[in-house]
C-alpha cells in the first residue's frame, strides 16, 4: 500500500509541475499564489533541473555476467524468477543458462521492475548461484537497491536481499 501512495505522490508532483509551467507561460507570475509561492517556485526549478539532467544520466542495465568461459555453441535457456510481488510493481530476475550435457551453467542475469514504477529505480548489484542438473533445482542469492525517488531525486535507498530456488 505504501508503494501505491508513493507513486500517487510522485504523479501529483509531476502534474503540479506541468500546471505551473503551462500557467507560467500563459499567465506569467500570477500563477504563483502568495501562500504557496516558495513551494511552487521550488518545484518548478527542481523540475526544470531534472528535465535537463535526465538526458545526461547513465542508465543502469541491471545485467550481471556470471560466467565468461563457456561454449557459446551450446543451447541456452532462460529461467525467470519473481523476486518480490507488490500491489503496484514486481521485481523480476532472469538467469540465462548454457546447457552442457545435462548441466545448466549460469551465464548471465538481469533484473527489472515491472508494473507501476513511478518514483522507483531498481539497481541490481549481485547474484550468487550454482550449476544444476536437469530436473533439479538451483539456489540463488540476489542483492540490489530499491531507490525511492521524489521528482527524480533519491529520497531513500532500500537494500534488498533475495534468496530462493530456480527450477
Amino acid at each position: 500500500m505504501i508503494h501505491l501512495i508513493w507513486s500517487i505522490i510522485n504523479g501529483i508532483i509531476v502534474l503540479y509541475f506541468f500546471y505551473l509551467i503551462i500557467g507560467f507561460i500563459t499567465k506569467g507570475k500570477k500563477i504563483f499564489k502568495p501562500q504557496f509561492k516558495v513551494i511552487s517556485i521550488f518545484i518548478m526549478v527542481i523540475g526544470i533541473v531534472q528535465i535537463n539532467s535526465a538526458s545526461d544520466s547513465d542508465k543502469n542495465s541491471n545485467r550481471i555476467s556470471i560466467t565468461e568461459d563457456y561454449n557459446r555453441k551450446n543451447n541456452s535457456e532462460i529461467k525467470q524468477v519473481v523476486l518480490e510481488d507488490n500491489w503496484t510493481f514486481d521485481i523480476n530476475m532472469l538467469v540465462k543458462y548454457s546447457i552442457e550435457q545435462d548441466q545448466y551453467i549460469p551465464i548471465e542475469s538481469n533484473s527489472s521492475l515491472t508494473g507501476l514504477v513511478s518514483g522507483y529505480v531498481w539497481e541490481f548489484n549481485s547474484i550468487a548461484t550454482n550449476n544444476f542438473e536437469t530436473n533439479k533445482k538451483s539456489e540463488f542469492i540476489a542483492k540490489g537497491n530499491l531507490k525511492w525517488n521524489l521528482f527524480g531525486i533519491t529520497v531513500y535507498s532500500e537494500s534488498k536481499t533475495f534468496n530462493g530456488t530456480i527450477e
